[in-house]
């Protein structure tokens, strides 16, 4: 599926190139460097996928990683195909952008503290400890933070109302369903009770 997406994102960004290019006054076409860095994402976020039967027993999900997956995928299709109300550059790029980046790497930073006990499926795994540093230190689940944080970089950057209607009406929703989800089986771990009243899934001091 990622390679699947990855051949979309680049027909898609060709066909942009040639009819939706609005920086044709600057030396350089941002929608590009915005393009190359998500596929970049894409790679380093496949090889947690190849390891992913490695990981202990799967258990039921209720069809939220499929869900997750074609909502993050329709996010970015969309943003790139269909014409943005913006018209011309503005602050709003750099606004989009700049949260993309933001998201991006804080997700990155907490898939790599949690090291192997990371996984895009919902997984039952031996041994497993709580891990409290990075940014476990303020939130239980700073990957889906950092993932929603950087489609809504998307959004605002390439905004759209479809773009905006496929974030909150699926991909967030996903988002929001797989953490109950995932929860039923973290709270099972030895000391995630603990662990979990003093921290707030996503967002500090709400949520």
């Amino acid at each position: 599926m990622s390679l699947t997406l990855m051949t979309l994102i680049c027909i898609v960004s060709f066909m942009r190139l040639g009819n939706k290019n609005i920086w044709g006054e600057f030396i350089f076409n941002f929608d590009v460097l915005f393009v190359c860095i998500y596929l970049l994402w894409m790679i380093l976020e496949s090889k947690v996928s190849k390891n992913e039967m490695k990981k202990g027993n799967k258990t039921h999900d209720f069809g939220t990683c499929e869900i997750y997956a074609i909502g993050q995928a329709l996010t970015i299709l969309s943003a790139l195909w269909f014409n943005s109300i913006w018209d011309k550059p503005n602050f709003l790029h750099l606004t989009g952008f700049s949260l993309f980046l933001t998201g991006l790497f804080y997700r990155l930073w907490a898939v790599k503290t949690l090291g192997k006990y990371y996984s895009h499926i919902v997984r039952e795994v031996d041994e497993h400890i709580i891990i409290k540093n990075g940014p476990y230190q303020q939130i239980r689940h700073p990957a889906y933070a950092g993932m929603i944080i950087a489609n809504i970089g998307i959004v605002i950057y390439f905004f759209n109302l479809l773009t905006f209607s496929v974030f909150f009406l699926i991909l967030f929703p996903a988002i929001i369903l797989r953490i109950y989800i995932e929860e039923k089986t973290l709270f099972r771990i030895d000391g995630y009770a603990e662990f979990a009243k003093t921290r707030k899934r996503i967002l500090p001091l709400i949520w």
